[in-house]
């Protein structure tokens, strides 16, 4: 979870929190679960077992994780998975340090992570992306880690939870910041007539092959020659130069955007769906507040108000360009004032929280 920009120190537990482009990086002196299969919990570490690692792209994974107790795990989580933003703390022993990361859905479960049907194996699965960063201490680590692998994690860590009365909302994604994009996904796919836009930004195309811009109503836009993916409106683009093409295949899609796909689906049946939109560095496909811009100025109606969210996750520089810096006030992180590209846009009602 590459969301804060942070540094926070408690004496009483001894604890530092580092919070930089992994995650939360924290010092720990905390006493492990006494109990080996205790269900996780914010107080110690659990011991989990790495069951399955997924490869992303040359740099990330997935990393699936699992407790003994899963049937009282999937339980214990079913809350926090239908209104929030959550983290887990992941332990790198030799060197005490411990760093936060976001779980993802389940998106081959029912929509409900905390529904007692299908393979009550996988209730309890935490799955978390994670990216090799150069000079990431915990990062490595995990990176380097065998299957069947032990692995302490402590939770979870609430970091939002959303209105009851959410309609809309935007979410500025750059890296790995799609992993909260996806629990916000998930919970809004249960409310019934909303919507939200996910805009992800990554530096190349293996972050996420296959995905293709949203127009909303299950085609997209890709450019018929030369190879290089178009905007969705293409500002300058010549009609001729774009193709509509159905996705209805996995193939040739990398896994996140698989699992996006999948979050489409879950979110047709009550709401006004979910829209992605990729944009790609390499490609010098750049997220621009044209983007943003567009997606805000929609007439409110009877049946969509309601509160509407833009929310920021990303690296440091990424969430600083788009709605400025985090603060420490009194020795807690704060949001801040609102800066950045968001902070000289008309947001036409729209409220801003920073990841």
């Amino acid at each position: 979870m590459s969301w804060f920009n942070t540094i926070l120190f408690r004496p009483r537990t001894g604890v530092l929190f580092a919070i930089g482009g992994g995650g939360a990086l924290a010092r720990y002196r905390f006493k492990s679960s006494s109990n080996s299969d205790a269900p996780l919990n914010p107080h110690s570490f659990t011991p989990y077992t790495l069951v399955d690692k997924q490869e992303v792209s040359s740099t990330s994974a997935i990393f699936t994780l699992r407790n003994l107790k899963i049937e009282k795990e999937a339980e214990s989580l079913k809350e926090v998975w239908k209104r929030s933003v959550w983290s887990v703390q992941v332990k790198q022993p030799q060197l005490q340090i411990a760093r936060a990361y976001t779980p993802l859905p389940n998106t081959s479960l029912p929509s409900d992570p905390g529904h007692h049907g299908g393979d009550k194996e996988q209730l309890g699965d935490i799955r978390l992306l994670i990216r090799q960063e150069e000079g990431g201490e915990v990062s490595t680590y995990l990176h380097g880690l065998p299957d069947k692998a032990t692995i302490d994690l402590r939770g979870p860590n609430i970091e939002l939870e959303l209105p009851h009365d959410i309609k809309e909302v935007m979410f500025l994604a750059g890296g790995t910041g799609i992993a909260p994009a996806m629990q916000i996904a998930q919970a809004m796919s249960r409310r019934t007539g909303s919507r939200m836009h996910i805009l992800w930004a990554n530096r190349r195309r293996e972050e996420c092959i296959g995905g293709l811009d949203d127009t909303g109503d299950g085609t997209e836009l890709v450019r018929s020659n030369g190879g290089r993916w178009r905007s969705l409106l293409g500002l300058g683009q010549p009609a001729a130069e774009q193709t509509l093409v159905e996705t209805r295949s996995a193939k040739g899609k990398g896994v996140i955007v698989q699992e996006l796909d999948l979050l489409k689906g879950q979110s047709r049946a009550q709401t006004r769906g979910l829209h992605v939109h990729y944009f790609v560095d390499e490609e010098k496909k750049l997220m621009k507040p044209g983007d943003v811009a567009r997606r805000l100025g929609l007439e409110e109606t009877e049946t969509e108000r309601g509160s509407r969210l833009i929310l920021v996750s990303g690296p440091d520089g990424f969430i600083e360009h788009w709605a400025g810096k985090k603060l420490w006030i009194g020795g807690r992180e704060v949001q801040g004032p609102l800066g950045g590209v968001l902070g000289q846009m008309d947001l036409k009602g729209w409220s801003v929280y920073k990841l």
